[in-house]
This record gives structure tokens, C-alpha cells and sequence, in this order.
């Protein structure tokens, strides 16, 4: 017999432990439900009915899978959505959300924010669903490359892609565990990956000597541009490494709530994101649901509350209403004015979008 590896050690402790089945332990363990590096969750007083309501409302996942992990006590009314079970894990969803804000900016399609429609928030290898309409630009957008016109690179560096044989598209960071799913909405889809674009070549956007190579294809060591952009990330070289813990661990919480995030674009299908440097991310929009509203769903699916072990500072003694603090973590929810789009006019925007996708 094989010797086990740390997935069944753990699954063999915590099925001696609570009587669960060992194969279903098994799986817990490889989706970081249970290690031995912590101790085993246990069940709370909380109703498990509730716990997954509040799953189900921020994730957009299926009860039944949201209530399993409630009677585990792999969630809780404290904690209702599963947080990523390492930091690099954090680091990777985190630095998702910075750069699809800062690229769909005004550009989603049916409230998808992100590009995201609901979650199966996995510990260590989450699954996110996105729109039809808008999975292969998703996919374009978080891949690194270098853009000649913009000046260097974009994406998010050492992401490197691979089919996967369950469907959709798994993506890892070089050196570490980290990884994602994407699939998409519709459900034959085949990720059309991007390509390099040779200098004076003409783009799907008419334009020409926009040079794009794509740094991805570089499947086992990190190129220059993404180690620069790495130490832009990580504050390097500065004593702001209690920052970046923080704004990794909000970003990620928040993409792992993207059910909730979605309404901000429920009046017109869009919403405006954008940060500010490395620091933050911004989600705003014009009419509809009142950012309170907004904001206290977030905060009621535990975004904000420190995870066991770690401990962050108070908040401000001055405090804005749409902005949520985790220690120096931001993140702004914020509706600007009175609305005077028409619903003729939000059409046409809504086309020029879908348009765009269709490239």
C-alpha cells in the first residue's frame, strides 16, 4: 500500500474523528476543508439552514452543497462563505479582482461585475462561473502579457492556463498551489485563448503596432516584466507587509462574494470599478440599490470579521458610510447621483457591450 499523502492523512484523522466517511473526508481535505495544520472545524449552534441561506445569497451556489458544509462546521453564521485556505491562494484571488476592476471598468454584461455570476468557493481551488457573454475576454484580461501600447505588462503575473478534463479552464500560479477554475455559463464552451500580436499587426479593435506577447506561454519561470509587477504588488521593497496581508485578504472575500457585488449592476446591467493603484478596489454605480443596502449584505456574509488567528486593527475613528474597512484594507461601494439614463439610451450602451464581447 501507498504511503498517504497529507489529503488522507487528514481525511483519515477527521473520519476517526467524526465518523465521516473516509472517502467523503478525502474530498473535503483536497478541496482545504480539513488539514492537519489546523484543527478540524466543528459544528456551531447556528442553524444550518440559515448559514447556508447567507452562503447561498453571497455566492450564488447551490443550497445543497452550502448547507453540507454548514453541518460540518466548515461554515458559520460568523463566517458564512469559506475563505481561501493560504495566503498565496489569497494573493492570486486578490490580484484578480485588481485587474478585472480595472478592466471591465463600465463593460459587464447582466450585473456581472467581475465577469462572474456565482461562486463554488472551494478553499483551495474555487470555481468561478462566468457570464457566456463574457468569459473569454475574462480570460484575456487576467493572462499576462505585454502590451506595447499600453507600456508594459497586464494581467496577473505567473497565471498559466490549462484545460481542464472536468471542463473550463483551471489556472495556476507558477511556484505555489494556487490555482482557479473558470467555466463558463454556457455550457460547451472552449476558452479561446489569447495570442501575440506581431508590431504594425491590426487588432480585433482596428488598431495597428500595438505589439502584445503573451507572457503565459512561458509555462514554468516568471519573466522579468511579471517578477516587476510582483514587487509592485507586494509593496517591495517597503515594511507595508501588514498592507498587502490585508488587501489580500478583503479582495479575495469579495470575489468569493460576487452574488453580492452583482447588485451593484442591477439597474442597467453595469456597474463602474476601478482602484486606485494596489491599494484598494472601487465598485460604483449610478441609480438602484442603496449602497447601506449593499454594504450590509457584505458585512452579514462576514466579510470584514478576522479570520481565526489573525488580528487586525481597529477602524478608523472616523469613518466614511460606503467605504469597508478591513485593518488598512479598502474597499469602496458607493452610488454617485441621480440617474438620467433612459432605458433607450441603457439599451444602446448595453448593445455597444455586447458588441465588444463579440469581437
Amino acid at each position: 500500500m501507498s504511503k498517504k499523502d497529507n489529503h488522507g492523512r487528514a481525511a483519515d484523522a477527521y473520519s476517526k474523528a467524526t465518523g465521516s466517511p473516509y472517502e467523503t473526508s478525502h474530498s473535503w481535505a483536497k478541496q482545504g476543508f480539513i488539514s492537519l495544520r489546523r484543527p478540524f472545524p466543528k459544528r456551531q449552534d447556528d442553524s444550518a439552514e440559515t448559514v447556508a441561506e447567507l452562503c447561498v445569497e453571497a455566492t450564488g451556489w447551490q443550497k445543497t452543497e452550502c448547507l453540507k458544509w454548514a453541518e460540518q462546521g466548515f461554515v458559520s453564521a460568523v463566517l458564512p462563505i469559506p475563505d481561501a485556505s493560504s495566503a498565496q491562494q489569497r494573493h492570486l484571488e486578490a490580484f484578480v479582482v485588481h485587474v478585472l476592476a480595472d478592466a471591465l471598468r463600465d463593460g459587464q454584461l447582466d450585473s456581472s461585475v467581475f465577469g462572474v455570476t456565482r461562486v463554488r468557493p472551494l478553499p483551495s481551488f474555487p470555481v468561478f462561473h462566468l457570464h457566456a457573454g463574457m468569459a473569454d475576454a475574462v480570460v484575456s484580461e487576467v493572462l499576462p502579457r505585454f502590451e506595447a501600447g499600453y507600456g508594459g505588462m497586464r494581467g496577473v503575473p505567473g497565471l498559466r492556463p490549462s484545460l481542464s478534463p472536468e471542463g473550463g479552464l483551471d489556472l495556476c500560479l507558477v511556484g505555489t498551489g494556487a490555482r482557479i477554475r473558470f467555466v463558463s455559463e454556457q455550457a460547451d464552451w472552449r476558452p479561446a485563448l489569447p495570442r501575440d500580436v506581431a508590431p504594425g499587426e491590426r487588432t480585433a479593435d482596428g488598431e495597428d503596432d500595438q505589439e502584445v506577447r503573451q507572457l503565459w506561454r512561458s509555462a514554468e519561470a516568471l519573466d522579468p516584466l511579471e517578477k516587476e509587477e510582483l514587487r509592485f504588488w507586494n509593496m517591495e521593497p517597503s515594511s507595508r507587509s501588514k498592507e498587502v496581508i490585508e488587501r489580500n485578504w478583503l479582495l479575495s472575500r469579495i470575489l468569493r462574494r460576487s452574488a453580492i457585488i452583482n447588485l451593484a449592476g442591477n439597474s442597467h446591467g453595469w456597474a463602474n470599478t476601478y482602484t486606485h493603484a494596489y491599494e484598494d478596489v472601487v465598485i460604483e454605480w449610478c441609480c438602484g440599490e442603496d449602497p447601506q443596502y449593499v454594504k450590509s449584505k457584505l458585512l452579514r456574509s462576514g466579510l470584514v470579521v478576522p479570520p481565526p488567528g489573525v488580528t487586525i486593527d481597529p477602524d478608523p475613528d472616523f469613518k466614511h458610510p460606503e467605504t469597508i474597512y478591513f485593518g488598512s484594507g479598502r474597499a469602496y461601494v458607493r452610488r454617485l447621483s441621480d440617474c438620467n439614463i433612459t432605458e433607450s439610451v441603457a439599451e444602446r450602451i448595453r448593445a455597444s457591450i455586447r458588441e465588444r464581447y463579440s469581437r
